[in-house]
């Protein structure tokens, strides 16, 4: 991440119901991705692991997919300040993902966005910079009240600390 990077901060894992396969620090099996914002993008960068591997020393395209979704819900929470619900994700796949090119960048923003929907983008490269797939993600984007009761969404505070003044996108 650059120095132009701003950490968010992950307010799940206070909650002893979360097991996000994609961002719980503490879930053996899963992803483990943390996040920042650079501008109007959400990125984060990932380590791929051989057991997440399709043919070897190759991520699994299941698991891209999954980076790219998840990538893109971090976008709603940290840009939008709300949560929502992937209606589609669509993906195009250019390279194989070789773990010789970690760490991967994940980078993910908005196509098109109104109240109730968001179509981000999402590319992952290599530290190659190779481009191993691009991905586009509908959401259906809930009001931040109905994320809260709903989803359990802390708030847009809770993912930044004391800082309120990122902009809603």
């Amino acid at each position: 991440m650059s120095a132009d990077s701003r950490p968010v901060r992950n307010p799940y894992v206070d909650n002893p119901d979360y097991r996000c396969f994609g961002c719980d620090p503490h879930n053996p099996v899963g992803l483990k991705l943390s996040f920042a914002i650079e501008g109007d993008r959400v990125i984060s960068e990932w380590q791929p692991r051989a057991d997440l591997e399709g043919y070897p020393g190759v991520t699994h395209g299941g698991i891209l997919a999954t980076l790219c979704d998840e990538t893109a819900a971090w976008y709603l929470h940290a840009i939008r300040g709300t949560a929502g619900m992937t209606r589609e994700l669509s993906i195009a796949y250019y390279q194989p993902a070789r773990a010789d090119e970690a760490p991967f960048r994940i980078e993910a923003h908005a196509l098109e966005e109104d109240a109730k929907s968001a179509l981000i983008e999402v590319t992952i490269t290599g530290s190659a910079g190779t481009l191993f797939c691009t991905a586009t993600c509908r959401f259906a984007v809930f009001s931040e009240a109905v994320a809260r009761r709903r989803l359990a969404f802390p708030g847009r505070e809770a993912f930044f600390g004391d800082r309120t003044d990122n902009n809603a996108g």
